[in-house]
């Protein structure tokens, strides 16, 4: 859980690196384009991207809440089988040996199935997360698709100073600001749309 941001970064950053070519020489001078060799070239700063992007906060706020939810889980579980054994222990003495191996065999089967259904609630949920992060992906490579139909950007980058391909971007090429509105903009839309259909 605790990396979490950086699983997103990582996907953000690929996300964002993603290249437009178009066969077309025409240049987007009043969009704030920096050009070489002809060519629209922008960048989306990662960073920024992340914690602006109201689905990525959605998400990881819904991932802590559900991480939460199977810590307390487990927590009363494993309490239980701590008071099973305890409730054991001190009737031990008054125990046949056959009830004590009988007693003990029962613990070591509920221990090994409350650990198998920790593994298979961790994998559901690094699933279910996986499956957010291409949703993620999708969501900033297809808004970037749609409005470079009108933008005409034959490179947009993906910029991060914790890390990356690009070790230097000029600001006045930086459309964060644009594509973060736009994709906000979608997603309560979105949302919006979920909400009137329940």
């Amino acid at each position: 859980m605790k990396n979490l941001p950086y699983a997103w970064l990582g996907v953000l950053t690929i996300a964002i690196a993603f290249l437009f070519y178009q066969n077309s020489d025409s240049a987007s001078a009043g969009l704030g384009a920096s050009t070489a060799d002809g060519r629209s070239i922008v960048f989306v700063n990662s960073d920024s991207l992340l914690t602006n992007y109201q689905f990525y906060k959605d998400a990881q706020k819904e991932f802590e809440n559900k991480g939460y939810r199977l810590q307390v889980d487990l927590g009363q579980k494993e309490q239980s089988l701590q008071a099973e054994l305890q409730a054991i222990q001190q009737r031990a003495s008054a125990m046949t040996q056959a009830e004590l191996q009988a007693a003990d065999m029962m613990l070591k089967k509920k221990g090994a199935q409350l650990q198998q259904y920790s593994q298979q609630k961790q994998a559901e949920l690094g699933q279910e997360q996986a499956k957010k992060n291409e949703e993620l992906y999708n969501n900033i490579r297809d808004y970037i698709s749609k409005t470079n139909k009108a933008n005409k950007y034959e490179f947009v980058l993906g910029y991060s100073k914790v890390g990356g391909g690009i070790l230097f971007a000029d600001p006045s090429v930086d459309v964060t600001k644009k594509i973060i509105e736009g994709l906000n903009k979608e997603y309560a839309d979105t949302k919006g749309e979920k909400k009137e259909d329940k």
